[in-house]
């Protein structure tokens, strides 16, 4: 059933338009043929274009490859199908999509008369094992209407999109980054394409928040995507040492392996290409380590992004980068009680306990949640912004901006709570039980902060950052998103230096 579904959709993607309905929607000639989209007012919208094949059958865990033409015109109307995953809290819109291994697609919103626009490409985050570019929040129209182009993708994610098995070296694969190939692709097929939009390919800004905003740091890393974008942003995306390499995901590939139902000589590569690509995603196979993502190694990703970024190996262009107030919302989610998260983190050293001093008045739960989002988030963040503000300008920021009628009921912004913000979707965001029209403004006046980004090279030409200055390490300056006085501008900055000092001392940066 879920084939014939998948056929339908496929086959009703490249149905003849109507010459009549031609005539009134935009069109746009790319190299594989020409799309049809549609018009709301002064933006046009065009859905699941194909920038790489289908990376099912004999293209599961292989690079992308080139994205097949067709004849006549293509109905660029409907998203295409998501990667298959396990949805986890997606939105309910999201989890209702056909999944797929042809998953391969992109959607763009561009004003109607763009022409040279700049162009904005954003990475989902879902901690590299699920989510999609065509996620409700990620809505570019906003983007659109101040004349930029936004591009969203999908890449393939979990074990079909970072996975490693010895069969697969000797049957032709490329070890475990697939989730990264897929995104330098997409941006190839950006460069290649997007002035058929009327957009300016060599004016490409790339953007991601949490597993998206660690790729943005891969691909500032990554010499193949070098000069395939000219500014960046990172919406809390970590930046320390990436804990994993190939040795690690291939025992996790050797686990995932047994755990479908394949061992020994009968594991070999034509074997786990022909496994269901749904087999994947069962409950028993996971990684031996939570989560997904690259591994250090081979061409795509030699080397660690915040070693490259210090190294001066990374691409040194303009950067936003920053975190919410509670990113230690994950501890929840992931199910991280206090007492293992400051046992974890090394939280009872006493260069720590001395450094968070007073702030915390021995209550472990408020240590544990400073100290998970200071390790994970804002002390990566800041040491990227350091090393990177060295060859080229840095804006960091700390995000606190809390809805209004949310105010008093929550801790600080949570783990992904400002896409709605940047993306000015807010009057849907989730769980929100009103958007005030405070809150719709200030949603206008973020979006047009990354949006500057986009357009002048620096966010602070939007009135709402015109006073966020580039980062200098000598007055550690965070620009606050928030309604009144935020906690960064408040809070001691010692932690930060004692988490580097441990750090380094235990060459876990």
């Amino acid at each position: 059933m879920r084939a014939l579904i998948l056929s339908t959709f496929v086959a009703l993607s490249l149905v003849t338009i109507p010459a009549a309905a031609q005539e009134e929607r935009p069109r746009a000639e790319v190299a594989q043929g020409v799309v049809v989209g549609e018009r709301t007012g002064e933006v046009e919208v065009f859905r699941g274009l194909p920038y790489a094949a289908d990376a099912g059958g004999a293209n599961r865990w292989r690079a992308p490859q080139p994205a097949p033409s067709w004849p006549g015109d293509r109905d660029a109307s409907a998203f295409g199908p998501i990667c298959t995953q396990r949805v986890g809290v997606s939105s309910p819109a999201l989890r209702a999509r056909p999944q797929s291994e042809d998953c391969l697609s992109l959607n763009i919103w561009k004003p109607a008369d763009a022409d040279g626009a700049p162009v904005m490409v954003w990475i989902h985050g879902g901690a590299n094992s699920f989510g999609s570019g065509s996620d409700v929040y990620y809505d570019g129209t906003p983007f659109a209407r101040r004349g930029v182009i936004l591009v969203t993708i999908n890449y393939r994610v979990g074990h079909l999109g970072f996975f490693a098995h010895p069969a697969l070296a000797e049957g032709g694969g490329d070890l475990v980054n697939y989730g990264l190939l897929d995104q330098i692709a997409a941006l190839r097929w950006v460069r290649q394409n997007i002035g058929a939009f009327g957009g300016d390919s060599a004016d490409v800004t790339i953007f991601g928040e949490s597993a998206g905003g660690a790729a943005v740091l891969n691909l500032l890393a990554s010499p193949d995507a070098r000069g395939l974008f000219a500014k960046a942003a990172v919406q809390s995306g970590g930046g320390l040492r990436l804990p994993r390499d190939v040795a690690v995901v291939t025992r996790e590939g050797r686990a995932t392996v047994e755990a479908v139902g394949l061992s020994g000589d009968a594991a070999t590569a034509e074997a786990l290409r022909a496994l269901p690509a749904e087999r994947f995603t069962q409950d028993g196979v996971r990684p031996a380590v939570p989560g997904f993502g690259p591994a250090v190694g081979g061409a795509a990703l030699p080397e660690a992004p915040l070693a490259a970024i210090r190294s001066g190996r990374s691409a040194g262009v303009p950067l936003i980068i920053g975190v919410n107030s509670n990113e230690a919302s994950l501890m929840q989610a992931y199910g991280m009680q206090p007492e293992a998260v400051i046992n974890q983190f090394g939280g009872r050293l006493p260069a720590l306990l001395d450094a968070y001093g007073p702030s915390i008045n021995g209550d472990d739960a408020l240590y544990a949640r400073r100290l998970y989002g200071d390790v994970v988030f804002a002390y990566p963040a800041r040491a990227v912004a350091i090393a990177h503000s060295r060859r080229a300008p840095v804006w960091l920021y700390w995000f606190d901006y809390v809805a209004e009628g949310r105010r008093g009921e929550v801790t600080g912004v949570a783990h992904a709570a400002e896409i709605p913000y940047v993306f000015d979707t807010s009057r849907e965001a989730a769980g929100l039980p009103s958007v005030s029209p405070a809150d719709q403004a200030y949603a206008e006046g973020v979006n047009a902060c990354f949006a500057s980004l986009a357009r002048t090279g620096r966010p602070s030409d939007a009135p709402l950052c015109a006073g966020w200055q580039p980062y200098d390490r000598r007055r550690d300056n965070w620009f606050a998103f928030a309604p009144t006085p935020s906690e960064i501008e408040r809070r001691d900055r010692r932690p930060l230096d004692a988490i580097g000092a441990v750090l380094s001392r235990l060459g876990l940066e």
